[in-house]
């Protein structure tokens, strides 16, 4: 259950979010899924493996930065920059499908 937590407050970091939460509760439900989706495939397909491991570890594992710089041997600003440039990838793509 924590991970879809985590992923949602992904979500709403990459949307700053009075749009996805809108979709989320109310009839909308079908789009936001669907948003959702495509968030997986651009995670799997378009991020390096180094974005892919900090996006995950931070989001999915809870892990903070300074535990994720640990483990990979990189400086923390190093993975902040990969976490930031991950939410800016997904949401240029997400645009591209949507306009939020």
């Amino acid at each position: 259950m924590t991970k879809h937590a985590r992923f949602n407050n992904f979500s709403d970091t990459l949307f700053s979010v009075k749009n996805f939460n809108y979709m989320q509760n109310n009839s909308n439900s079908a789009k936001y899924y669907y948003i959702l989706e495509i968030i997986k495939k651009v995670i799997k397909n378009d991020l390096t493996k180094r974005q892919k491991k900090c996006l995950i570890m931070y989001y999915e594992k809870n892990l903070n930065i300074i535990k994720i710089s640990k483990i990979l041997g990189i400086c923390p600003s190093t993975v902040w920059r990969h976490i930031k440039t991950s939410q800016q990838k997904i949401k240029k793509i997400i645009k591209y499908y949507h306009d939020f």
